[in-house]
């Protein structure tokens, strides 16, 4: 994404240099995208400590309740940002808005490229248009998809959600649905960041023409049921300090995504639907180094995505590392479309942002990072039920995780391993080995050792380790026998630890080959960054890269 001035000043620069690096202008004019109007960093890396209200809620669970009740408390204003709009129920709540609130303002800014909502967003804009509301499409010059998903409400609250305003996202009782995470924050400081988001791109949007754009089909109300049971339908109502960073793309996601990952200390949990973009050299391999690093330094890495979407075989880079990878339920969920991390059990991401070089640095994407214990204990929880039912076939089919996340030294822990996946061979033994630090394995039959699953089957088996001393860690690995053959779990890591020290990482971050640092420093230092340009291209970044498969 470009600025056309700034194309300009490139263009000028290079021109008075060429003279001596004719090879370095001609390819970084060649590098550069045509599009578009939107300058990197328009919106700043910005956190706020704020004493706030904060609700936390995820889909299928709560997720339809928790946002009426937002929407039917406004009493001034709506401005919504957001990708796609296919649920017909939400609109129905706009009509009755517009019928019982006339004079509350509404203004909706709906993704002009969205794929798989092109002819609901149509239908929408013109249904909230013949309601009097007004409805702009994002600027198509500005971002190859507009995928932010964010509300705001009276100019105090700020809802940012991973999924759409899709029946797949806020589905009625009994639906079937996806697995995304959204927050409401309740602060005029953090939802005036917000809002000079909304209004710079409102500023630059298209207004809706049903002559030119068209006026779509009407929405279906036709939804698939479930059996879940909804644990976490009631949401996390939270109050007190936090430190609050909102993230948007392609201004700061990288450097927020980033920030969590390399803040972590003792666990690094993330879900998020695909990896792609790998062996790339872009935003993508940076959080994948990112992610192998903090293996690397003594944490506890976790990661939830989805099998169908696992196009550049993610799980092997993951696993030869010895990070887990298990995909997401879909007895009771649609699919994993959240894009969210938890480090330490302290610090939270909610965001839309996925894991492609486009959705960092071409999109508009939205998000937030909350640092705050009881927020993202909340969000830990709806984690681990997730982590406890998927699949985990990349695991030999074999699972396990413990309680509490991060014990400390007073803390009993209870480790369970999960054998949903070969429950129905039957099982004939489960153990659990152990070792304390570098010590000698504790192997454990615990076969007898057997409670429900979450899905309500006696297939999850436990075994109590007994507190550690602060600093201890322990090696856990889960054996299930089905017949003749083991199943081998990976190995994985208890941390015990009285406290966690504070996050003391940089925002920075460093881009390896894509070309929007070198125009920056060209437009602003000429002819005297030259020189640095040249060594940053031949030096390259240093980074692991890893190659696509064919």
């Amino acid at each position: 994404m470009r600025n056309r001035h700034k194309l300009l000043c490139l263009f000028t620069v290079l021109l008075t240099v060429s003279w001596s690096f004719p090879l370095l202008g001609s390819s970084l004019i060649k590098a550069l995208p045509v599009k578009s109007g939107f300058t990197p960093s328009q919106f700043e890396w910005t956190t706020y400590n704020r004493n706030m209200n904060v609700t936390a809620f995820v889909s299928p669970d709560g997720s339809r309740d928790a946002l009426w009740d937002i929407l039917q408390s406004a009493d001034e204003s709506i401005y919504v940002e957001i990708y796609g709009i296919n649920n017909p129920y939400i609109l129905d709540l706009i009509h009755e808005l517009h019928d019982t609130k006339p004079s509350l303002e509404m203004k909706f800014l709906l993704g002009w490229n969205s794929l798989g909502y092109y002819s609901p967003n149509d239908y929408v804009a013109n249904n909230l248009t013949d309601l009097g509301y007004e409805v702009r499409w994002t600027n198509d010059e500005d971002f190859t998809f507009a995928h932010q998903k964010f509300v705001i409400v009276d100019n105090e609250t700020t809802v940012v959600h991973a999924g759409n305003w899709a029946k797949t996202s806020f589905p009625e009782e009994g639906k079937k649905a996806n697995r995304e995470w959204s927050i409401a924050m309740t602060d005029t400081q953090v939802t005036g960041y917000y809002r000079d988001v909304f209004d710079y791109d409102w500023s630059r949007g298209i207004d809706y023409d049903p002559g030119t754009h068209g006026t779509g089909d009407p929405l279906s109300y036709s939804q698939t049921g479930t059996t879940y049971p909804r644990p976490f339908s009631t949401p996390g109502q939270f109050s007190g300090p936090m430190n609050v960073t909102p993230i948007f793309s392609p201004d700061t996601s990288l450097d927020g995504i980033l920030y969590c990952i390399n803040s972590a200390q003792a666990t690094l949990d993330i879900q998020i639907p695909y990896f792609t973009s790998v062996g790339d050299a872009g935003a993508v391999d940076q959080i994948i180094d990112a992610i192998l690093d903090a293996k690397d330094r003594g944490v506890t890495v976790r990661v939830i995505s989805e099998e169908e979407k696992d196009w550049i075989e993610i799980s092997e880079i993951l696993i030869e590392h010895g990070i887990p990878i298990v995909w997401q339920d879909t007895r009771w969920f649609s699919a994993n479309h959240n894009k969210g991390i938890i480090v330490d059990g302290r610090m939270v991401l909610i965001s839309s942002i996925n894991y492609s070089d486009g959705s960092i640095t071409e999109n508009r994407e939205a998000g937030v990072i909350i640092e705050n214990a009881d927020v993202a204990q909340w969000y830990q929880d709806v984690y681990d039920f997730d982590w406890s039912i998927a699949s985990c076939e990349e695991l030999d089919e074999v699972n396990l995780y413990w309680d509490p996340n991060i014990p400390n030294h007073e803390a009993d822990i209870t480790v369970s391993v999960y054998a949903h996946m070969l429950n129905e061979s039957p099982v004939d033994e489960v153990w659990l080995d152990y070792r304390v630090g570098g010590g000698a394995w504790s192997n454990n039959s615990i076969t007898e050792n057997l409670v429900n699953s979450e899905e309500g089957d006696p297939e999850t088996y436990f075994y109590v380790i007994p507190a550690q001393p602060d600093g201890t860690n322990i090696t856990v690995v889960g054996r299930i026998r089905v017949g003749s053959t083991w199943h081998v779990g990976l190995p994985m890591v208890i941390r015990v630890r009285d406290s966690i020290g504070s996050a003391t990482t940089t925002t920075t971050t460093t881009t390896t080959t894509t070309t929007d640092p070198i125009q920056q420093f060209l437009v602003e230092f000429g002819v005297y960054i030259v020189m640095a340009v040249i060594a940053v291209i031949c030096g390259g970044g240093g980074y692991k890269v890893y190659k696509k498969r064919r």
